[in-house]
């Protein structure tokens, strides 16, 4: 694979992670996930998702795919 290749393939990747990052810190905490999700699924995942624990648990996630693109763009960045 090419240079500009890995580039393109390595921004990308990290524009994918950081979107993903957000997704996962905002949305858990949103209405959007109150209106939307929460009614869409059975009533003991519902529950299951309502609970800040899990809530947490995703911005967590979030948190962690940040860290990632974070390690995807210092590795593409020293590289060049």
């Amino acid at each position: 694979m090419g240079r500009a290749m890995r580039t393109v393939v390595g921004l990308g990747a990290t524009i994918y992670l950081t979107a993903a990052g957000w997704f996962f810190i905002l949305v858990p905490w949103s209405h959007f996930w109150a209106n939307h999700v929460l009614p869409g699924v059975p009533l003991w995942l519902a529950r299951l998702l309502a609970q800040p624990a899990l809530r947490g648990a995703l911005g967590g996630f979030g948190v962690l795919h940040f860290a990632v693109a974070f390690v995807w763009l210092d590795s593409a960045l020293r590289k060049q």
